[in-house]
């Protein structure tokens, strides 16, 4: 049953990531031709492009919060191994359970402060300084990223290592062509 299970959860991660890579794909190449847009139109003309900053600081959010998930899913995060290899197996699996658990309440918490954080702005209808984008939109977005995130990491409790879950290919430089 929990093999069907995380057979299931990985064909469906997998393709929710190539979603999420491309959409923080996407808004990595906006932000790149926003600046370079800000800078001709700044250093040519002399006419910078109207809230190009704000734009690059909302996409910038998205893009970060966008990829949480698929990092989370990944084991891509930045760690330090100073006692990895001294530990015996059973015991970084029980460790990794817990620091996955810990986790899943960190982030579902966070996702519960942004969310009523995106209310309150979506409430006062807060909006940005020279775009008048709508400020909860960004926080929604990062709220339903804490909350993928936190449901990522709930998964990872349950199931353990992804890794030795499912059969895809986690090489980066092989699964680029696939994207």
């Amino acid at each position: 049953m929990i093999a069907h299970v995380s057979r299931l959860w990985c064909s469906s991660a997998a393709a929710f990531k190539r979603l999420l890579n491309l959409l923080a794909g996407l808004m990595l190449l906006l932000m790149m031709l926003i600046t370079a847009v800000d800078v001709i139109g700044r250093y040519l003309f002399n006419q910078p492009l109207v809230g190009g900053s704000e734009l690059i600081e909302i996409m910038l959010a998205a893009s970060i919060f966008l990829i949480l998930p698929t990092i989370t899913w990944q084991q891509e995060h930045v760690s330090v191994d100073l006692i990895e290899p001294r530990l015996p197996r059973w015991l970084r699996a029980v460790r990794d359970r817990l620091y996955h658990l810990f986790m899943t309440v960190g982030c579902a918490y966070m996702a519960m402060t942004v969310w009523k954080l995106a209310e309150r702005a979506a409430r006062y209808q807060s909006v940005s300084e020279y775009l008048a984008i709508p400020s909860a939109y960004a926080m929604y977005l990062i709220g339903i990223s804490l909350w993928l995130t936190a449901l990522t990491f709930l998964v990872m409790t349950l199931l353990g290592d992804p890794e030795a879950h499912h059969t895809s290919v986690t090489n980066s430089a092989q699964e680029a062509p696939a994207l």
